[in-house]
């Protein structure tokens, strides 16, 4: 869900997480080394052997290397194994292949020129073959598979991470997130696992930028140029069409069962409506003609709605009806969140608030209760989250920071807010009022995603994709 810019997190030194190491063809090496080894010629400048720890796809790994010529080599059948790169030794040479097939390099012992993808690039120091192994250039060999490193945190990834700039957040079933990569020149959706560097294209499908994601994680539901519903499997990317209807449908949302989803219908946002999943079936759940609908929430039961209504001010006239007579009245003006009981017949929306604060975030509790956070129109009091009890009375649900942002997930809330030290902490509010913090930054973010068991965080933080998880970020891109 995309939310406005004002939640700051510590994007702290990231724990890369472990990936698979892919297997090395050690055995196309092992001996043939010695007799191409006497065909080619050994280093003459005095060599210092010696290891290096580096840090790749998250464990801790000590490379054997030589200094040659003033430069630290690194063991070429260590580095392909560690980063999953398949290494053969044929008569002209080592060949290597990254694990994904994306990249071929090809080099040889004494010669600084290589290949990489077909195309000829030069090594600072030449490979060097000595006391039975051959010793590379690191960082470009890593770079040439497809790899990334950096040197000041020694750190290596497989693969690198993709650059640009992110938004729009989704978590899957499968625990993969998928975000928009919002500077492409075309639509471009990007589905990253939680290890940096393991990620795919998932889809460039410009309808489906933005999505609502089905309660088992599953299914994306999104409308396309047409104004018709489609579905998104969020495994495969394959789309397929729901239904006939092709009315304006905003603020979709799935029941918990996941067989509907509910959304806001109409040019002007006046009425709400609902699409059965299995037939396409589309049923109106309320057409009251009230304009400026938004916001739309379902509680888990289906039995009601609740949802925000912008009113406008009212155009009033004299009985001359002259342009200069003409005037509004804002006083009514403003959004107010109305609740709608959908398990009785014809019922009439009813209004939760009066106050001409802004309402944001609205949830359905557990117990019926309607929690929101209330901005002051003016900006001269701080925000405040409140909630609505099902008998009518209203109280502030009091935490030790202003919150900025909240969001419903099955066993309560998640919530972020500033603290008085002027760091932003996310906080993760049960069903009981209990908080338990999540992260708490100094930087910068975006957006906030929190998967429907609130089990996992994800942000963007100045155009970049971060995971949360046990307190730390992880880059997932740079």
């Amino acid at each position: 869900m995309k939310n406005s810019k004002w939640i700051s997190a510590t994007l702290a030194s990231a724990l890369l997480a472990t990936v698979g190491v892919g297997s090395v063809s050690a055995a196309s090496i092992g001996s043939n080394v010695k007799s191409v080894a006497t065909n080619q010629t050994a280093a003459k400048t005095a060599v210092k052997e010696g290891t290096a720890t580096w840090n790749v796809n998250g464990t801790p790994i000590v490379f054997n290397t030589i200094n040659s010529s003033g430069y630290k080599l690194y063991s070429l059948n260590q580095v392909a194994g560690e980063i999953g790169a398949k290494l053969v030794l044929g008569a002209g040479g080592f060949e290597l292949n990254d694990s994904k097939g994306l990249h071929n390099v090809k080099l040889k012992t004494g010669s600084k020129s290589y290949q990489v993808d077909g195309n000829s690039e030069t090594f600072t120091v030449a490979p060097v073959f000595y006391n039975g192994k051959t010793y590379v250039e690191l960082s470009k060999l890593v770079y040439a598979l497809g790899g990334e490193l950096d040197a000041d945190a020694s750190t290596i990834l497989s693969f690198a991470r993709p650059e640009g700039l992110f938004d729009t957040l989704h978590w899957t079933a499968a625990g993969s997130l998928i975000a928009n990569k919002s500077d492409a020149e075309s639509a471009q959706l990007i589905k990253f696992s939680t290890e940096p560097g393991n990620y795919e294209v998932f889809s460039s499908n410009d309808s489906a930028v933005d999505f609502a994601v089905s309660p088992d994680g599953q299914w994306g539901a999104f409308n396309d140029e047409t104004g018709l519903l489609n579905l998104i499997n969020l495994s495969s990317g394959a789309t397929k069409t729901l239904g006939t209807d092709n009315s304006v449908k905003t603020d979709l949302v799935w029941s918990n069962d996941g067989k509907s989803i509910y959304f806001v219908q109409g040019d002007k946002q006046e009425k709400l409506a609902k699409i059965a999943v299995d037939t396409g079936e589309v049923k109106s759940v309320l057409a009251d003609k009230v304009e400026n609908k938004s916001e739309l929430r379902i509680s888990a039961d289906e039995k009601s709605a609740v949802y925000i209504v912008n009113l406008t001010g009212v155009a009033k006239n004299d009985a001359d009806s002259t342009e200069d007579s003409l005037t509004v009245d804002f006083s009514s003006a403003g959004e107010q969140l109305y609740k709608l009981d959908l398990a009785t017949k014809d019922a009439k929306p009813a209004a939760l608030t009066t106050t001409p604060d802004n309402k944001l975030y609205p949830e359905i509790s557990a117990d019926g209760s309607v929690i929101y956070l209330s901005a002051d129109a003016e900006g001269n009091a701080a925000n405040t989250l409140k909630v609505v009890k099902a008998d009518g009375t209203s109280s502030n649900i009091t935490l030790d920071v202003e919150v900025t942002w909240s969001t419903g997930v099955k066993n309560g809330l998640v919530v972020a807010g500033s603290a008085a030290d002027g760091s932003t902490v996310v906080y993760s509010v049960d069903n009981n009022g209990a908080k338990t913090e999540l992260f708490r930054s100094t930087e910068d973010v975006s957006e906030v995603a929190v998967s429907n068991d609130g089990s996992k965080l994800a942000i963007v933080s100045d155009g970049g994709v971060w995971v949360v998880q046990g307190g730390k970020a992880l880059q997932l891109s740079k």
